[in-house]
């Protein structure tokens, strides 16, 4: 009888600081030479922005912090939006402990759902038209991402059917939007649905819709690879045990679908919440307009920089919080590895 040698592979050696950085940034002249070029260039600009934040004017950040979260926001409503706000936070706490603890997903949901609903009653006094700075920013952006997700599975799902209205209406639906500007959808739904609907929408409520039109039409398009990307051999043998096309779509393929749309779907989302930047141009004062106003006091008439390289910080600070999120759930779900 034969005896199976099992073969190990060497462990592999862990270099040290110095030793990597002779493999990768001074083997040979011309990467030696590369490397000192590029390190005295970024200390060059390294010195020279820390010289200028050493002496810059950062009172315009520093003494208006309520402005910056809320905006104009009336003083006896900022109390409500601060607790409503320490809602949302303690869930997202709370989502990620239980995560790490494998709680099952019906208990986040209803816990998001109980938050919602009381983030919802606090903030019933308030109208949309009162919010504005880090508030409205979080808010155009939680909303449109969390109405676009549901809209652009569906539009996806209809991209892939085989009844020819509904494939007719997701692919023109699909290439019709991801054909128009951002901002040509964000100025339509500001100037002409107004005569359709007059008062009845305001700007915030034009902005939302206008901003879950668009980015469902990408999701549309990020799912419907999703779902190609399944296998078919997985579809015919669902359909070989007894699944009906719903039940196929349901249960095996949009769970492996949406595995694999996570970086794409984050992605998505992220250049959504930068996208409420633009929403300033229809009079809104989210985090953009917020600036803009606190540039037209006479205090800080000269503090432009300031104002911009905050602004540059918050949205790298909450992009950045995104993407490493993603990373963490794909490492959690095994993306990329076999």
């Amino acid at each position: 009888m034969a005896t199976r040698i099992e073969v190990l592979a060497p462990p592999e050696e862990r270099q040290t600081a110095w030793q990597w950085a002779q493999h990768n940034l001074f083997g040979g002249l011309w990467n030696s030479l590369l490397t000192v070029v590029i390190a005295a260039a970024l200390a060059s600009a390294v010195s020279r922005i820390a010289g200028w934040a050493a002496k810059a004017h950062w009172d315009v950040v520093l003494n208006n912090p309520r402005f910056w979260l809320v905006g104009l926001m009336p003083v006896e409503f900022a109390l409500r939006a601060y607790w409503a706000g320490g809602l949302v936070v303690i869930a997202a706490l709370l989502t990620l402990l239980g995560i790490r603890a494998r709680v099952r997903p019906r208990v986040l949901v209803a816990l998001w759902g109980g938050i919602i609903i009381g983030a919802i009653w606090i903030m019933s006094p308030v109208r949309l038209d009162q919010i504005g700075g880090l508030y409205l920013t979080l808010l155009l952006a939680v909303v449109a991402i969390t109405a676009s997700f549901p809209m652009g599975v569906l539009v996806g799902m209809g991209r892939v059917s085989r009844l020819p209205a509904i494939r007719a209406f997701s692919i023109l639906y699909i290439e019709v939007i991801r054909g128009i500007p951002f901002i040509t959808v964000l100025l339509w739904f500001s100037v002409f649905v107004t005569l359709l609907s007059g008062d009845a929408l305001g700007r915030v409520q034009r902005a939302m819709i206008a901003m879950t039109i668009f980015s469902s039409a990408y999701v549309g398009e990020i799912v419907r690879a999703g779902i190609q990307s399944v296998p078919r051999g997985q579809v015919e043998a669902a359909r070989a045990v007894g699944l009906s096309p719903v039940q196929t779509m349901w249960h095996i393929v949009l769970p492996q679908a949406i595995k694999n749309m996570i970086p794409a779907l984050v992605g998505q989302f992220i250049s959504l919440f930068k996208d409420t930047s633009l929403a300033v141009i229809i009079g809104l004062s989210e985090l953009v307009g917020t600036g803009r106003a606190l540039l037209a006091i006479t205090q800080y008439l000269h503090d432009v920089r300031e104002v911009y390289v905050f602004l540059l910080v918050v949205y790298f600070v909450f992009s950045y919080a995104m993407s490493s999120a993603s990373r963490r759930l794909e490492r959690r779900l095994g993306l990329g590895e076999r």
